[in-house]
This record gives structure tokens, C-alpha cells and sequence, in this order.
């Protein structure tokens, strides 16, 4: 009986124990916020041809608009017409309205001739940006 009374009991400060822990009292000091989406493209520039296996950078530029938001990577079809989208996170709780417009470097390398269709996604994804980018046999 002695047993199951400190089982109880031992459960029992457990149980309080990780109710307090995770319990949120309305400060943002214990809070977490975190959340990803997508940016709209602004603008793409850099060369519009290459030789197979030589990479080419393109500029794509874009829009944060508040001080939380940090640029994670492009996400991108494995087909063409390629699409291409910014993905950004946002992590905090506590943000200040700022828009500023970042530019970030996109590797494109192919590893065939051809002509290959990138699309970055802007705020209208009927209208996207499209590059065309001609690779040439060396």
C-alpha cells in the first residue's frame, strides 16, 4: 500500500510540475512564435544564357514587411517550365512594421542544351516572372 500511495503521490508532482512548465500567463517572454510562407517575387535580373554544367546567378529581388521576417531558401519545382518561390520565416512575436526590399542570389546550372523556363512567383501567380535561360553544348 506504502507503494502505491508514493506512486500516487510522485505522479501527482509530476503531473503539476509539467502543467506549470508549459502553462502560458499572457507574457510573450514565454511564448514562441514561428511561421513560414512565401514572398512575392519583385524583380529577377543577371545573364540569360550559359554552357551546360556552368552555373549562372540570378538576382531575385523581393519584399519583407515587418522586422521578423528572415529570408529561408527558394523552393522550386523538379520539372520545366520550372517554378520558383521565396520561402521566408517569420520568427517572433513581437514585430515592427518595416518593408524593405531584400536581394538573393539563385544558382541555376542545367546539365543538358536546351532551353529551360524558370517562373518566379510573384503576388499573382497567373503572372509570373519568366526567365528563359539558353544552355549550349560546350
Amino acid at each position: 500500500m506504502k507503494t502505491f500511495k508514493f506512486k500516487l503521490i510522485a505522479l501527482l508532482v509530476i503531473a503539476v510540475s509539467v502543467v506549470t512548465a508549459c502553462s502560458l500567463d499572457g507574457s510573450n517572454a514565454e511564448s514562441y512564435c514561428f511561421t513560414q510562407y512565401y514572398a512575392a517575387t519583385q524583380n529577377v535580373t543577371g545573364p540569360d544564357s550559359t554552357a551546360v554544367g556552368v552555373p549562372i546567378t540570378l538576382n531575385v529581388s523581393f519584399k519583407t514587411s515587418n522586422s521578423c521576417e528572415t529570408f529561408n531558401s527558394f523552393n522550386e519545382d523538379t520539372t520545366f517550365p520550372k517554378k520558383v518561390a521565396v520561402l521566408l520565416d517569420k520568427t517572433g512575436c513581437e514585430c515592427t512594421n518595416a518593408t524593405a526590399t531584400l536581394t538573393k542570389p539563385y544558382t541555376f546550372q542545367a546539365a543538358a542544351a536546351g532551353t529551360y523556363e524558370l517562373r518566379f512567383i510573384t503576388a499573382t501567380e497567373a503572372s509570373p516572372i519568366v526567365r528563359t535561360i539558353v544552355v549550349t553544348a560546350p
